[in-house]
């Protein structure tokens, strides 16, 4: 087991000898030698872990992350950390460089139109729209190519992202029950329906698995050259989360409802005034009188979905080792670091076919 994740709520973690031990008052959920856990994950009101525990894992090098229910990162608790000042001194330095920020964010949003189209491709074909749909990736992918500075770079990126999601919402089959999932764009802060709940919440444990591999490298995954720096926004990590959204974010979403794996029963709605704790600060009000976030039976089924797609040795290195997407991400990491220290001449996003 590489993450142990904590849903339920009144639950505790304990350490006892070598075991970490998950308790409901005096009974005992779970047990899980400590030397197997590389992240605890807790998630919504009510979980928590003891003082022994927490030790414990910090000592390890174990992060804990807390999310909050509908999937939104709040924090994050880490032993000692690196100690790559070297790296994190070029990453600094670099971010007032325009002309190797632009460099950089041309390769990742390079890597994300590319594992965008290939999505749209393996789940479109056969469909009316689909040829004119890939032209228009191609276009949208070329136009990035050429973009002048950073600015340009976003907008092409966003305008893309807005025609992407009209893409993906035509990808989805209706729920078994004849209703509507009632997805019509991407919307963030809170989720007005199923889809954006569902997004978001995969988002957030994409974003929590980016992070710790920029951790794990050295980089701060707080200085990122694509995302405009910002207090409180992990740039970084988002920069190189960019190309795995496609792949494992979307794909899994879409695996989700179309087997389908979740249905509506899987989803519920919270009054506005409990879901505006959920909305950062710098974001205005929405006008909906409700939010929709995963219930704790499709946050199971989706953490589920999530592990397997991370852990699974699905792809193949030059020398034949079998690798999982958690790997690809400390790669990618390490790719980036070569960059910022001069050792290659470009950044490659992960791109598959």
């Amino acid at each position: 087991m590489a993450t142990l994740y904590m849903t339920e709520p009144g639950t505790q973690l304990h350490k006892e000898n070598d075991r970490l031990i998950v308790k409901r008052g005096d009974e005992v959920l779970d047990a899980v030698p400590l030397i197997k856990v590389e992240q605890v994950v807790l998630i919504g009101r009510g979980v928590s872990l003891t003082t022994s525990a927490l030790h414990a894992l910090t000592k390890r090098g174990v992060d804990i992350v807390y999310l909050s229910g509908g999937g939104r990162f709040l924090s994050r608790v880490i032993g000692q950390e690196h100690k790559h000042s070297h790296l994190r001194q070029q990453q600094a330095v670099l971010i007032e460089n325009p002309d190797f920020s632009l460099a950089a964010a041309r390769g990742i949003v390079r890597g994300k139109v590319t594992n965008q189209r290939v999505l749209v491709q393996r789940h479109a074909e056969g469909a009316a729209w689909g040829r004119s749909a890939l032209e228009g990736m191609d276009e949208m992918r070329r136009r990035a190519e050429n973009a002048r500075n950073l600015d340009e770079l976003r907008g092409f990126e966003g305008q893309g992202a807005k025609e992407y999601f009209g893409m993906f919402r035509r990808l989805l089959k209706p729920p078994s029950d004849g209703q509507r999932w009632g997805f019509e764009r991407r919307a963030y802060y809170p989720p007005p329906d199923p889809i954006n709940a569902l997004l978001s919440f995969t988002y957030s444990m994409l974003l929590r698995d980016v992070t710790t591999a920029c951790e794990l490298i050295g980089l701060d995954p707080y200085l990122g050259f694509f995302h405009v720096i910002d207090y409180g926004r992990p740039s970084m990590a988002l920069d190189l989360m960019e190309e795995f959204r496609p792949l494992v974010a979307d794909s899994i979403a879409l695996e989700a409802v179309n087997r389908p794996y979740l249905a509506l029963q899987d989803f519920e709605a919270v009054d506005l005034s409990e879901a505006e704790q959920e909305r950062p600060a710098d974001l205005e009000p929405r006008s909906s009188t409700q939010a929709v976030y995963l219930a704790k039976s499709g946050r199971d089924k989706l953490i589920q979905l999530y592990e397997t797609r991370v852990t699974d040795k699905t792809f193949a290195t030059p020398q034949g080792d079998k690798i999982s997407y958690r790997t690809i991400f400390q790669y990618q990491a390490q790719k980036m670091a070569r960059f910022v220290l001069g050792e290659a001449q470009q950044y490659e996003a992960f791109t598959v076919r």
